[in-house]
Parts: structure tokens; sequence; C-alpha cells
């Protein structure tokens, strides 16, 4: 048959994969660990909560007040620029610094100079609880001895008084040590005052409320008032201290402005001295007004010679065709500028008797007889206007030679000027220089001599910007001790503690408590839970048997085959089997469930290994009580014991000191010659061997034992082998190996839980031969504990008493 072919679907990459869901808090995990842990976190909590309401009961009252700071005092503006004070609102940081300096040990200083509490007796030696004063006398006697050491040490370490250096008294050694050394009382006293006090801002203003407290009321109100008015002197003295400083040092700086210029003004002197630099009121040297006044007066006169040359070619033009020019001219002459009357008159009188006779000829014509006497006149007048303008031109003339000499003799001077200017303008830099040095210093003397005298003026002024709010009253009622908060407090430190302590243990718990620990962590099966039996009492002590041992045989025998089994009956030993003494326990049915696990098998007569994850006695136990049960309703059951280093089984029944099964694979006699009978019972037991047996390979005892189970089936209904643990001897697994099943024991609340999920994960052979796990010496009651609710697990507390129920009826 074909295979079906199908769609091709395209593998889903790594970043198209879905992510892993986050980590959630089980809740319910979280509420079982509490209610197991809850004595963990309460009883620090009772008791500590205890030790809190003891002390605070046991604490003598304190009566706490306050007095009141505003620390931006808003004053008159004019005192405001008289004392140089700031309105502007006050950071948290300056706040913060009046805090500090409230708690500083200067302030404290004057505020024991102010009230004298140092020679006050009841500051000194306030009252104290009955609980302090036996922690303290505890811790003192505690202590002394490591006291007294150290008094010996430091006697033994100090060397000697060496003499006096010569010139110094003692008088003065004692004086210098007294400044040195601080009196304790005082130190008490101000160690007293800084621990009592407490600043703390008001809301979100500018004031603070300092607050003291002490078992006096007089005294918590004295100390807050002194605090009040030692903060608003301190205030005003370091003002005033701080202007003083600054002042003294202007005074300083201003001496030294002062000095520097006048030598900086004196400098500026000598060099215009030395240079011949001469100066004028308006603040420059007297060679640059020269130069200034002779580039004006040079302008000038070029203007006025521009002038002169104008004039000049005036007159040329007018000159220039001479007296028949003017006679023979048809148009009217025009001179401009300045001219003289005379010349006015002329030039009006020769331009009218023009304009008349170029009238008369247009009108008339040239043959009027009045052309001729109009002609006549025309050259009269013609004759006298040129000898005028000749007079005038050369006066043209005569005053352009004037302006051009001035004009020559100025730009000589200008000339001398400007290279005896230049010469000196290095001279003139440096005297500029040296000016300005002295006029800045003589600048900054001046603010500085005006900031003083106001600085000055503010050093005794008697305002702060500190003013006391409130004083503090006497209290009438006690503030502490605050029993119930203290009591609270204590409390809440306890259940802390505790929930600390309850977090650690439960970060230790990593054992196996429920069957969720196996069945979630590995692919085994859970069976149950063996809880502790109590004890039964053995009717007589168990009998050694009345027999010798089998011969030996020698060492170079053969081995291949196993002697020829005795046919006597094996000896008996009494040794009660708990598990029979209480048929309807847990135990028992638990271990019901195993023989209903191993019977699922489909063998009618399995051979089932009792093992566990690591050494314990347990084991044995639950093998020798197994094999109890299993011997309900069949003729025998074999038990072997096949722990050759431990032999818990083989001491447990005291035939430790019997052949068995290490002596059996030596090939010292047949093990049916070597087995016990249990007393009462169809239980037949093989112990482990003698210890003096020879020697007993772990592999060999194996290949033997399973021979030795192969045998027992035609005779025993059922076989359980006692094996050593899988943890840490390899002998377990040998024998585990050529066993068709087996079960494992774990010690409850002592097995790591990482055994289980490890044990045999890198061996799927046996993994599969495993019956699945039970747990031994199991605290039935703690184990609810553990528990979530749902689980199955719950209903054994129900199963105990409907066992006890069905025990009663039966005995009715």
């Amino acid at each position: 048959m074909g295979r079906e072919l199908k769609p091709f679907k395209e593998v889903t990459t790594y970043s198209e994969a879905p992510a892993a869901p986050p980590p959630a808090i089980d809740l319910r995990r979280l509420t079982v660990a509490m209610r197991r842990q809850r004595r963990t976190m309460l009883l620090p909590a009772v008791l500590l909560g205890a030790l809190g309401l003891a002390y605070a009961a046991a604490k003598p009252e304190t009566f706490s007040t306050s007095s009141s700071l505003l620390l931006d005092s808003n004053v008159n503006r004019a005192v405001q620029q008289a004392g140089g004070i700031s309105t502007v609102a006050l950071p948290s940081e300056r706040i913060e610094n009046a805090r500090v300096v409230l708690e500083s040990e200067k302030l404290a200083n004057d505020v024991l100079e102010r009230t004298g509490l140092q020679a006050n007796p009841s500051f000194m030696n306030p009252p104290r609880s009955a609980f302090s004063s036996a922690i303290g006398q505890t811790i003192a006697t505690v202590t002394q001895p490591i006291s007294w050491t150290i008094e010996r040490l430091t006697a033994l370490l100090t060397p000697a008084e060496v003499g006096l250096p010569a010139g110094t008294s003692e008088a003065a050694l004692a004086g210098d040590l007294s400044a040195a050394v601080v009196d304790p009382e005082r130190r008490l006293a101000l160690a007293r005052l800084r621990t009592g006090i407490r600043v703390a801002r008001v809301g979100q203003s500018s004031s603070v409320a300092v607050t003291y407290a002490s078992h006096d009321p007089v005294i918590a109100a004295q100390v807050a008032n002194a605090y009040a008015d030692a903060y608003v002197e301190d205030i005003l003295t370091s003002n005033a201290d701080s202007v003083g400083q600054t002042n003294a040092w202007m005074r300083t700086r201003m001496d030294e402005l002062r000095m520097q210029a006048q030598e900086a003004a004196d400098a500026a002197e000598r060099f215009a001295a030395e240079n011949r630099l001469v100066e004028f009121s308006s603040g420059g040297l007297l060679t640059e007004q020269a130069l200034n006044e002779l580039n004006s007066s040079l302008t000038t006169v070029l203007t006025e010679a521009a002038r002169a040359q104008a004039v000049l070619n005036t007159y040329d033009r007018a000159v220039a065709g001479g007296l028949e020019g003017l006679t023979n001219s048809n148009s009217a002459l025009a001179i401009g500028g300045d001219v003289s009357e005379e010349l006015r008159a002329r030039l009006d009188s020769y331009n009218d008797v023009q304009t008349r006779l170029q009238r008369l000829l247009n009108s008339s014509g040239p043959n009027h007889p009045q052309v001729a006497g109009l002609q006549q006149t025309l050259a009269t007048t013609a004759e006298r206007l040129f000898v005028e303008l000749q007079a005038r031109r050369a006066e043209a003339q005569s005053t352009l030679d004037v302006a051009n000499a001035r004009v020559e003799a100025l730009q000589q001077s200008v000339e001398q000027a400007s290279e005896q200017n230049s010469a000196q303008a290095a001279n003139f830099v440096r005297l500029r220089a040296l000016q300005e040095e002295a006029a800045t210093l003589s600048q900054i003397y001046q603010q500085t001599l005006a900031r003083s005298q106001e600085i000055e003026q503010q050093q005794s002024f008697p305002v702060a910007n500190v003013r006391i709010l409130s004083y503090a009253p006497v209290p009438n009622t006690p503030s502490g001790p605050a029993v119930l908060r203290t009591a609270l407090a204590a409390t809440l430190l306890g259940l802390f503690f505790g929930m600390a302590i309850a977090a650690w243990r439960e970060w230790r718990e990593r054992s196996l408590r429920t069957a969720a620990d196996v069945t979630e962590r590995s692919g085994l099966r859970f069976l149950g839970h063996l809880p502790v039996l109590p004890p039964v009492r053995k009717s007589r002590a168990a009998a050694k048997p009345l027999r010798d041992p089998p011969p030996l045989q020698s060492p170079g025998g053969p081995r291949e085959t196993l002697p020829v089994p005795s046919k006597l009956r094996p000896p008996e030993i009494q040794a009660p089997v708990p598990v029979l003494h209480y048929p309807d326990s847990v135990y028992a049915e638990t271990l019901r469930h195993v023989r209903l696990a191993a019977e699922e098998t489909g063998r009618a007569r399995p051979v089932t290994g009792v093992t566990s994850f690591h050494p314990f006695e347990g084991r044995s136990s639950v093998a020798f009580n197994l094999a109890g049960q299993l011997g309900i309703g069949l003729d025998s059951v074999l038990l072997i014991d096949a722990d050759s280093r431990a032999r818990t089984l083989s001491r447990m029944l005291g035939i430790d000191r019997e052949p068995g099964l290490t002596d059996a694979a030596a090939g010292r006699g047949h093990w049916h010659e070597m087995l016990f009978v249990v007393a009462d019972t169809n239980l037949v037991v093989l112990p482990c061997g003698l210890e003096q047996g020879g020697p007993s390979d772990d592999l060999l005892t194996g290949r033997v034992l399973s021979q030795i189970a192969a045998e027992a089936c035609e005779d025993f209904g059922r076989v359980i082998v006692d094996v050593p643990p899988l943890y840490p001897v390899a002998q377990g697994r040998a024998i585990l190996h050529d066993l068709p099943q087996f079960l494992i024991v774990g010690e409850w609340g002592r097995t790591p839980r990482s055994m289980a999920e490890t044990a045999l994960e890198e061996d799927p052979r046996l993994e599969a031969r495993c019956l699945g796990v039970v747990y031994d010496r199991v605290n039935l009651r703690k184990l609810k504990s553990f528990l979530l609710p749902g689980e199955m697990e719950n209903y054994l507390s129900d199963a105990k008493s409907y066992l006890s129920m069905k025990r009663r009826s039966a005995r009715g």
C-alpha cells in the first residue's frame, strides 16, 4: 500500500516559535507554604511583640514640646535695604542647612551655656526602666572580664613617665592638658541634648519646629526655647562675624587698590613727561590737536583757493574777447559770485544799453536814427566795463596767488606734524594703556569703597531674617512611651523576621514529601506512604540456631553448581512482623498497593527487590514488613538480605553472625542449609552471611542471587530481596539488573527530590522494571501541611479513621 502524500508545511523558525509563558506565582502553593510555616512566622512575632510590650510598659514617661522658627521673615523694605536682607523664598537646601545647624555640637554648647543643665542632677541622671537597667547590668557583668583584661594590657603597654622638658613648668603642662581634655560630664550633657532634639519642617512652609523630649516637662520646654533663642543669636553672630571678616578683607583690598591706582597714575605721568607727550584739557595730546587744526586750516585754504580760481576763470572769460568782443556782443554779460557795487552798476548799465540796442535793431532795423547813438553809448559803456573787469581780474589773480601760497605752507606744516605724530604713536599707545589701567584701578577702588561702607553699615545691624514664631510651652500630658506603637512595631519586626526564616526554610526544602514530588520530576510510579508503626514487644529474645554452620568447601572446589540442599527444617527465630499486628493501618494498605503493582506483571511467583535511593535502615524494615504482608495467604515467602555491607536486616533479626548469602556465593554450603523461619509466620529469611566468610565479589553475589531466586520460585510463593541502595555503591544496581522487578523506598523528608529525578534517568531498563516508589517514616500529621487542596493524599487521615472504625466493627 502506497504512502499517502501530504502537502508540505514549512517548519516554523525559532524566531516564529511561540515564546514560553512567563512563570506565574502559584497562590495555592504559596498558601500551603504559609500554612506550613505559620508557627515559624508567628512565634518570632509573638515573642518580639511581648518583648516590645514589656519594654514599653517598663519605660518611664517622657514629655515633648516644640518651639517654631520662621526662616524667611518678611521685614520692612527699608529695613531690608539697610540690612541687606533678601526676601527670596528659601529652597529646601537652606532649610536642611538650618536643620544641620540646630543639631550641631556648637549650638548644643550654646544651649548648655544658657540653661546650665550640666549642673542639673535630674537632667544628668534621668530615670531608667527596669528592663534597660537589667540589660545594662547583664552586659556589664558579661563584659567585666574583658574590661579587666583590657585595663591590664593597657597598664603593661603604657610607657613609663618621662621628665618634663627644660623650661616647661608643671602648671603650664596641666593647663594644656585641661584645655585639650573635655569634661566627661559636659560631653554626656552634650550627647543628651543632641540625641533628644528633633527638627522638622512645618508643611511646605519656610518654618521649622524644634522639639525636645525629656522626662521632666520643665526641662523639655527650657531646652526647646533655649534652642530657638540660641539659633537666632547664632544667625546674628555669624552674620556679624562674616560681615566683619569681609569688611576687614575689603579694607586691606582697598589699601592695595589705592596704592595700585596711585602707582598706575604716577607711571602714566612719568611716561608722558619722559616722552614729551603734552595733553590738553579735552584729553588728547598737543601734537594731535595741532595736526587736527592744521588739517582743518588746510581744508579751508583749499576751499578759498578753489573759489579764487573760479572767480579768476570768470573774469578771464569776460575779457577774453577784449573790448571789441564786448562792443560787438549781441548778448548780455553775467558774472556770478560776490562782485563790487561799482562792477555791478557797470554790468547793469552795459546790459541795459545792449538790450535796448538789440530791441531797436529788431524792431526798426539798422537805419533807425537812434541806432548810431546807442552804438556810441554801448562802446563807451563797454570800454568802462572792460577797464573794470581787467582791474577785478588782477585782484582775483592776486587773491588766487595768496591762497595757493597758504595751501603750500599749510601742506608743509601738516606733513611735519604728521611725521612728528607718527614718531610718537607707540609712546602714545603706551600712554593710553597706562592711563586706562589707572582709570580701571581707580574705578574698582571707588566701587570697593562704596561696598565697604555699605557692609560696614550692616555689620552692627540688629535684625536677622529669622524670627521666633512661638515658644515651647510646658507640656501637661506625657507623649510617651507609645506602648501600643512599640508593641506593634516589635510584632511587625518579628513577623518580618519569621517570614524571612520561613522563606529560608522553604528554600532549603528539597526533600520528597508528596506523590507529586515523584510523578512530576520522574517517570516513576508512586505507590503510597508508610507511616511509623507503634513498636511491638517481642515475646522472647531471638533464638540462636542450635546447629553448627555447614562445613566449608575448599577454595579450589567447583563453584559451577550449588551443593545439594539439606532436608533439615530451618530453625525458628522470634521476630514479630509489625505490619501483621496492625493489619488495618495505612502502612498495611500501602503494602497491599505494592502487592497489586507486583501482580500486574503477570508472573505467578515474582521475585521483588526492595532498594532505596540512599542508605538508611528503614529500607530493611520495609522489606521485612512487605515479606510478612505477602506471606498472608501463601505457603511461604523467602526474604533474602543482599546488603553485604550494612547487613541491616540480619542485625535487626539477630542473625548477622550466621552463614548466609555471601557464604553460599563463596561455596561454603547450600543456601537451603542457611535459612531461618520467623516464628508464627510463613516468612523464611536468608541472612547476608558471616563477615569472616572469605572473599565475596558483588557481581558474583548477584549471579548467585539470581540462581537462588530461580530455585526459590519452586519452593516459595514470593521472593523478596533486600537490595543495597542505588547510591553511593554499585552493588545495588548490579543486583537489580538480575531481578525482574523492584521497589524503591524513599525516606520521607530526607531524600532529595533530585535523586528521584536522576536515579534511573540513564538506565531505561531498570526504570522499566521499577514497580514504583513508597515513602517510609511518613508523619501523616505533617504531610497535610505539604499538600495542595484537592490532592488525594488529603484523604489519608480519613482513610486512617475509616480503617480504625472498620477494626472496631470487626471486634464488635
